[in-house]
């Protein structure tokens, strides 16, 4: 899979996409541009289609994880897209409020393909505990391989070691590249369509 972010407020680019077999393009929930019509005409040129989500955006501060979960699914719902995928990216360094997101999410949606992304080098806090419990949500980790500023490119089989010493299978990684630095070969996520050169 070669999937990459929709940047909010764009329509991507299908032949920069191409150029770079992009076969997945996940759109951000709430942006005004991601309507049923434009995810219904992603898959009609034969991509697959998702939505992503991030903790920070002002529709989740301060909700409980059950309101978050809920209202993802609920913009799921409205888009109505048959096998329509479902990314979260939560990068709090909160075990309880990451497991009780993807539980409650999987409690209203137990079959969506979903994944996860966080920062990379997060497995110094994930417990056993915490591992069986995101291991039995059954989402792919997705770990960034970037900072934040996006000025540095970092090694994808570290940080898959990373999750995989803590105890996930490495059948459930998946990295996540700046879409500016992709290396040859590359499978995984992409940041973002609008980096891709």
């Amino acid at each position: 899979m070669k999937f990459a972010w929709v940047d909010a407020g764009d329509d991507p680019s299908y032949d920069v996409g191409d150029r770079h077999e992009i076969d997945g393009y996940f759109w951000p929930l709430f942006d005004p541009l991601t309507t049923s019509a434009n995810l219904r005409d992603t898959t009609m040129r034969g991509h697959a289609v998702g939505i992503y989500m991030v903790t920070n955006w002002q529709q989740f501060i301060d909700r409980s994880p059950q309101q978050i979960a809920k209202a993802v699914a609920d913009e799921y719902n409205r888009l109505a897209i048959p096998g329509l995928r479902v990314q979260f990216d939560m990068e709090e360094h909160d075990p309880d409020k990451v497991a009780e997101v993807l539980e409650a999410w999987r409690m209203i949606k137990p079959k969506v393909n979903t994944s996860w992304t966080m920062e990379a080098g997060q497995g110094g806090w994930m417990s056993p505990a915490f591992v069986a419990r995101i291991t039995a949500c059954r989402v792919r980790l997705v770990p960034q391989l970037y900072n934040g500023a996006m000025t540095e490119v970092w090694d994808a089989l570290t940080y898959a070691r990373d999750l995989t010493s803590r105890g996930f299978p490495d059948s459930i990684v998946s990295p996540f590249y700046d879409a500016k630095h992709l290396p040859r070969g590359w499978d995984g996520y992409a940041f973002t369509i609008g980096r891709l050169p």
